[in-house]
């Protein structure tokens, strides 16, 4: 295993023994003594074995940086202290000198010498890059100079030419510098790496494929996935050459293209996102992840059963419902009371009022908590199909039956809690069958004569007058006594007018998280409105009409004008007066709604708003009248 270390590549020996002294027993430091074309063979030959960070100084610095562009490299800089050495050494010579040096070095001497007050100054040139040296050495003896400061090939070019050459060496103040950045570099090396590490970990281990490329389409990150997975055409250059033009055309649009898929080879086909990589505003590269269909298919059909799964599961408690109406706090402490004994709830109350979520919370109050609840609107699904949902089917059962058969919603809830909402449209068929439910706890599927076992609680809830439809025969008597066993009667909201404020602010603070509007509230006079009128639909209707005036909203306080404009829409009578609101019938006849659909234009979805009723509610009672 290579290890993560440093290496000074020194162009002098002076410096390389110096080194060695201050990091004796060091493990994360190798000194080399080699200059110039040597050093950068020895630096290539460092990396090779793992260094992570290089130090070194003058020309050899400036070959090696060339060479190993990507590498940190740390300059040797002279320090103060090195430069006064070299140069008071000079000036014990006593000839003319000269600094053919870097820029920092020569002003660096300019300071020493206004420093110690020195009138005859030296002749400094600058030089600039490693050929730039011999020409300022002949300068430097055409102008009279008989000693050379500088770096080690300056000084050793000088003493060929038969001049003084005195080298600017590096001592250990300068080396300390070095070494300390150096070892700051090297930390952040290994932390990138560490972060490289957990991201490659992380990229392989996904189950999807990723290819990213840059600007010139050159591949700058591929996970083992996408290898695999391109392995399987058999041609995988002309698979992976497929990709990147695609992904290329994507970046040049500047847009990403989802779910589309690719027939990387005759049998292999995949479902590929491309995305373009944006920085800055602008394009820099691109990714592509790629699965294979059947598996993408197969993810699909798993997810959609899980989510079917956890739609199986109570959303609303007890803390969910509030209220200060004595009425309904009364109906919330008798469901408290009813969710510990496990026996059959009905719960009773108009349109909108909250059934729903009685039903949830009693379920979550109880010792079946941990169990599905399974939800079923019997008014919203038509009979033939209600009883295949309910009761389940067997293969063959029917035309078009699934092969294997299908679980019924009875059997789906085993453990659990069935809520049957608007049970009062059940019909007498199906109520014999749900006798049968609620007194053997078995269920027979359709075309199957095999019974299965079910422990289930049955909540039911309606709108309707069950002792007045067991008199006219329209409910079954003794599967009206199975329900009526534990009773809650949720008032309407016409009778806890109290609660009305509560409700429009919780609606409001919904309204404005959802959409990020900024409505306070409704004025004093709006409310009033609010208040007086009778809320056929209950907080159902209230829900919507608070949505409407959220929307239409153009102030932070919504204004009487406003909710007065909106009200309208919901009277019979287009006429009225914030103390005289004349609302709906609470009974909807026929009359109501041929005026609602006369104003909707034959819009039921809006005729059933207007009226405060479901849509189901409505088209049944269309029906029924019809």
């Amino acid at each position: 295993m290579m290890r993560n270390y440093i290496v000074f590549i020194s162009p002098s020996t002076e410096a390389a023994d110096l080194a060695a002294k201050m990091t004796a027993g060091q493990q994360d430091i190798e000194i080399i003594a080699a200059r110039l074309k040597d050093g950068v063979k020895a630096a290539q030959a460092a990396v090779q074995n793992g260094a992570r960070v290089l130090i070194s100084r003058g020309f050899t610095h400036h070959m090696i940086s060339e060479k190993l562009p990507h590498i940190p490299l740390v300059d040797l800089e002279f320090g103060g202290y090195d430069i006064l050495r070299a140069y008071l050494e000079a000036v014990k010579i006593g000839k003319p000198i000269a600094i053919i040096d870097s820029r920092a070095v020569v002003e660096g001497v300019g300071s020493i010498e206004d420093i110690l007050g020195i009138k005859e100054k030296s002749l400094k040139i600058i030089i600039d890059s490693y050929q730039d040296y011999a020409a300022g050495i002949d300068q430097a003896a055409a102008a009279g100079a008989g000693c050379i400061v500088g770096n080690q090939a300056v000084s050793q070019r000088a003493i060929a030419r038969g001049l003084c050459g005195i080298v600017i060496g590096s001592g250990r103040e300068a080396l300390s510098r070095a070494f300390l950045t150096a070892r700051h570099l090297l930390a952040v090396e290994q932390l990138r790496d560490a972060n490289a590490q957990q991201i490659e970990t992380i990229v392989n281990a996904v189950d999807y494929g990723i290819l990213a490329i840059n600007n010139q389409a050159g591949i700058t990150a591929i996970n083992s996935e996408a290898e695999r997975i391109l392995n399987l055409a058999g041609l995988e250059g002309a698979a992976r050459q497929t990709l990147i033009t695609r992904l290329h055309q994507c970046m040049s649009e500047g847009e990403r293209h989802l779910g589309i898929i690719e027939k990387i080879a005759p049998d292999v086909e995949v479902v590929v996102n491309y995305q373009s990589i944006i920085s800055g505003g602008q394009v820099i590269g691109g990714v592509a992840t790629l699965q294979e269909l059947g598996h993408f298919q197969a993810v699909e059909r798993k997810t959609r059963e899980e989510l079917a799964r956890r739609g199986r599961m109570a959303k609303y408690s007890f803390l969910d419902i509030k209220s200060e109406c004595p009425g309904m706090r009364t109906a919330i402490a008798d469901a408290r009371r009813f969710a510990r004994y496990d026996d059959t709830v009905l719960i009773l109350g108009e349109t909108g009022v909250g059934k729903e979520y009685f039903a949830h919370a009693i379920h979550l109050a109880s010792d079946r908590k941990n169990g599905p609840f399974v939800a079923v609107n019997c008014a919203a699904i038509p009979e033939n199909i209600l009883e295949s949902e309910l009761f389940g089917y067997a293969e063959g059962a029917f035309t078009g039956a699934k092969k294997g058969g299908k679980t019924g919603l009875f059997e789906q809830a085993h453990g659990g809690t069935i809520f049957l909402d608007e049970i009062g449209e059940m019909s007498e068929n199906l109520q014999t069958r749900l006798l049968r439910v609620l007194q053997e706890h078995e269920v027979y599927r359709l075309g199957d004569d095999r019974v299965t076992p079910v422990d289930i609680r049955v909540i039911a809830a309606t709108n309707r007058d069950l002792d007045a439809m067991v008199q006219s025969g329209k409910f079954r008597e003794d599967l009206y006594y199975r329900l009526d066993v534990l009773t809650v009667e949720v008032p309407p909201l016409r009778e806890r007018k109290a609660d009305i404020e509560i409700f429009i602010g919780s609606f409001i603070a919904e309204f404005n998280a959802k959409y990020h509007t900024t409505v306070e509230g409704v004025d004093q006079d709006g409310m009033r409105l609010l208040l007086q009128y009778d809320w056929p639909g209950n907080i159902r209707e209230l829900y919507n009409i608070v949505g409407r005036l959220a929307a239409q909203a153009t102030e932070p306080v919504i204004g009487v004008e406003e909710v007065r404009r909106v009200l309208k829409r919901r009277l019979r009578f287009e006429q009225h007066t914030v103390s005289g609101l004349q609302p709906y019938a609470r009974t909807v006849d026929a009359a109501a709604i041929r005026e609602a659909l006369a104003q909707t234009d034959g819009n039921k979805q809006k005729a059933a708003e207007l009226l405060g009723i479901g849509r189901a509610t409505l088209w049944r009672k269309l029906k029924k009248f019809e």
